[in-house]
């Protein structure tokens, strides 16, 4: 797959099809994607952790739901029905909510320490890679607000941070481009809020 096309099209895919395995073989691909990211000082300090145990998921997927309740009771309630476009990602945050747990694989990157510059940029690797293969993912850290429940379902020592909770799986949506602003409206050139037409040809 072209790069640029697994770029624009790799979005957030909370809906997976629980009735289609992810192979281990996919998995050690999308992983060793992710661990030839930008590493500061080339310190990996990422671990992988890649949950299939279905016990296990149950227990995260119960966790997440009650992390995300309040927080998507927070979103509802500054959101005006008239936002189509948010309640969209509402409903299908609200979907993933519900559903966590079924995911085929979980997959938890963690580190010591605090830094996420060595974390995201290797998570953003292992989105593309799946991308490339056809699996979904997206990026959730409402779990953070249980944090150590997670660590005591995965057996995490207490010095060991969890950054995300990364469902994986075949999406059951279509792959396209998410809505995003114009790129003209979010870039400044030299000075703040300096803006300067995109040459027609692009260079």
């Amino acid at each position: 797959m072209d790069v640029f096309e697994a770029i624009k099209t790799t979005r957030a895919m909370r809906r997976l099809d629980t009735s289609k395995p992810v192979s281990d073989a996919d998995i050690w691909t999308i992983v060793e994607a992710a661990t030839k990211a930008p590493s500061g000082g080339n310190s990996q300090p990422v671990r992988w952790l890649v949950v299939r145990d279905e016990e296990k998921r149950r227990k995260l997927g119960d966790i997440y739901r009650e992390c995300w309740a309040p927080v998507a009771e927070m979103y509802r309630g500054r959101t005006p029905a008239s936002d189509v476009t948010t309640n969209r990602v509402l409903n299908s945050a609200d979907y993933l909510g519900e559903h966590m747990g079924e995911a085929p694989v979980i997959i938890v990157p963690c580190a010591k320490g605090g830094d996420p510059g060595s974390v995201y940029p290797a998570v953003q690797n292992l989105f593309l890679a799946a991308r490339a293969l056809g699996l979904g993912t997206t990026l959730t850290t409402v779990h953070k607000r249980k944090e150590q429940e997670v660590r005591d379902v995965l057996g995490i020592p207490e010095e060991v941070n969890t950054f995300a909770l990364i469902p994986v799986g075949y999406p059951t949506g279509q792959w396209k481009e998410a809505q995003r602003r114009p790129v003209e409206d979010v870039t400044y050139w030299d000075t703040w809020r300096s803006v300067a037409p995109r040459p027609a040809d692009g260079g």
